[in-house]
């Protein structure tokens, strides 16, 4: 059984080589060093008993990039002419993520043992997305792998090109929002407490407000940790609800009403299916099994729906565009592109042009909503602590007025 060695080196000039590689024994790695021109000064297995990196590796993700970046250097090996086996073994020494890293050294191994690639990959379903199985099933049979893993590259760097184009817009404002709430938690907690004892010495009639905000602080302060704990497993019991259909679904369909929201999530689900099922057939992956695959990937319950209806349909002989019309989740001008698209025989490039255009919109509509969302949580801020403000004063007031008029 191959293992991963650590290995370093020295060339005539004593230039030093650090690597690690995949091989049988100790032997493997000199040689193959050697056919570098290096000579081998060190050797030595790498430990594979570390359970505590082992754990805290399980929760490292895997990037849309690093899927991108792996695809993109293994179409070139491919294409160059290495033969698979050097190409996985390159792959394994290049790589930086552990969890990834593991995955190929397991895949190298049943590869090696006469198992299919894709198989292999299918083997890892949390880090190879199933896009990426099927496409590769489908380049080994067409023999087109190179083609196919070049596309999957461009696929994967366009999603995650998408992806990081909403995160870096609404980054802004969930900072903005997270500081605004830290500092209205602060004055409640703080700030407004130092008037309290003022007021209960002057033995005065608050005004209703005043006892509100000073009801708020003192839960605050004396049940903060609980309140804390209370909010973590909301969130947590929400996650795990999340992952039951009926609430899923539920969830799904009131985001899509919510005005602005409900319209870029179903954009984004659009450029998402589209995208990802024109990759397919243009792999030529059959259109049933890449529906499948899009189910998986599309994130959207509604959506899910539409294309088993659209299965279901094309099983029957009716056309994509005709069941697409049936559902409420696609719209007009998508329903019309994939009905050219079936009729002139180009539904992949129709699809993706789908794709490029909705993402455009995306990020139109994201940019757009950055720019919105940040004066409104200023604005909503500004009133909170004038609120917060007016409930202090109008005490203070008061105390003014009844000494003044002694």
């Amino acid at each position: 059984m191959a293992k991963t060695f650590a290995y370093k080196a020295k060339d005539r000039s004593g230039q030093v080589l650090v690597g690690s590689i995949l091989a049988e024994n100790e032997n493997a790695v000199a040689a193959h060093v050697r056919e570098k021109g290096y000579f081998i000064t060190q050797i030595k297995e790498e430990n594979k008993n570390s359970s505590i990196n082992d754990f805290f590796d399980e929760f490292r993700s895997i990037s849309l990039k690093e899927i991108a970046i792996l695809c993109r250097l293994f179409s070139t090996m491919i294409d160059a002419g290495l033969p698979l086996m050097s190409c996985l073994t390159v792959l394994i020494e290049q790589n930086d993520n552990p969890r990834m890293k593991k995955a190929l050294q397991d895949i190298y191994q049943k590869v090696k043992e006469g198992e299919s690639l894709s198989r292999s990959l299918g083997d890892h379903p949390k880090i190879f997305p199933s896009i990426m199985v099927n496409l590769v099933e489908a380049g080994e049979v067409g023999g087109v792998l190179d083609s196919v893993l070049g596309r999957l590259a461009s696929h994967f760097e366009k999603e995650h090109k998408m992806n990081e184009k909403i995160k870096s817009a609404l980054t802004y404002p969930a900072v903005v929002s997270v500081m605004a709430i830290l500092v209205v938690v602060f004055i409640l907690t703080f700030v407004l407490p130092t008037f309290v004892q003022m007021f209960a010495n002057m033995k005065m009639e608050l005004p209703l407000l005043t006892r509100i905000l000073l009801a708020v602080s003192s839960l605050l302060r004396n049940y903060a940790p609980f309140i804390l704990i209370a909010f973590i497993g909301a969130i947590y019991g929400l996650k795990i609800a999340y992952r039951e259909e009926k609430y899923r679904k539920f969830v799904d369909n009131l985001t899509l009403r919510i005005p602005v929201v409900g319209m870029l999530s179903r954009k984004v689900a659009i450029a998402r299916f589209s995208r990802t099922l024109s990759t397919l057939l243009h792999g030529g992956v059959p259109i049933i099994t890449a529906l499948d695959v899009v189910k998986k990937t599309i994130g959207n319950l509604s959506m899910m729906g539409a294309l088993g209806e659209a299965q279901s349909g094309i099983k029957e002989g009716i056309s994509l565009a005709t069941t697409f019309s049936r559902s409420k989740a696609f719209t007009p001008m998508v329903i019309q592109m994939v009905s050219i698209g079936e009729e002139s025989g180009a539904l992949d490039k129709m699809l993706e042009k789908i794709a490029d255009f909705y993402e455009s919109d995306v990020d139109d509509v994201v940019t757009r909503l950055s720019s919105i969302i940040e004066p409104v949580i200023i604005g909503v801020l500004g009133v909170v602590i004038g609120i917060i403000t007016i409930a202090i004063m109008i005490p203070m007031f008061d105390i003014i007025t009844s000494t003044s008029g002694m």
